[in-house]
């Protein structure tokens, strides 16, 4: 069985989202190319960042502005599920800037969504 745990700066957020959409990744992040003398390139591996994506169910008014403002209130603090990992990550994220633009009219127009495309959360 699948967690589906995700809070987002304290505002739990996995019984409104699309289960079949909840996706953990990790992405590698390597130091800069050295190129040595002899023509080597050398690169290392620095760490690798998460990165969470998800649908949001459609939602009502009072649930849109907990979560928008939980969403752009940059950098989030974010607990969630790794599904690769296995275990439970904690970590500082941001939101992709498209669907940050898209909340942020749904916050201050105080607009209900009926379901957003995706949202994606990365590691800083």
């Amino acid at each position: 069985m699948l967690d589906y745990t995700l809070l987002i700066n304290g505002v739990d957020i996995a019984p409104m989202i699309e289960r079949d959409s909840y996706q953990t990744r990790r992405i590698p992040v390597y130091s800069e190319s050295v190129v040595t003398m002899d023509g080597i390139t050398h690169t290392a591996l620095l760490r690798n960042k998460g990165e969470v994506s998800f649908e949001f169910n459609p939602q009502n008014a009072s649930n849109t502005s907990s979560v928008c403002a939980a969403l752009l209130d940059t950098p989030c603090e974010v607990y969630y599920y790794d599904l690769q990992m296995q275990t439970y990550v904690l970590a500082n994220m941001i939101i992709d800037q498209q669907a940050a633009q898209y909340l942020s009219r749904c916050l201050y127009r105080g607009e209900r969504w009926n379901q957003i495309e995706s949202i994606t959360l990365t590691e800083l």
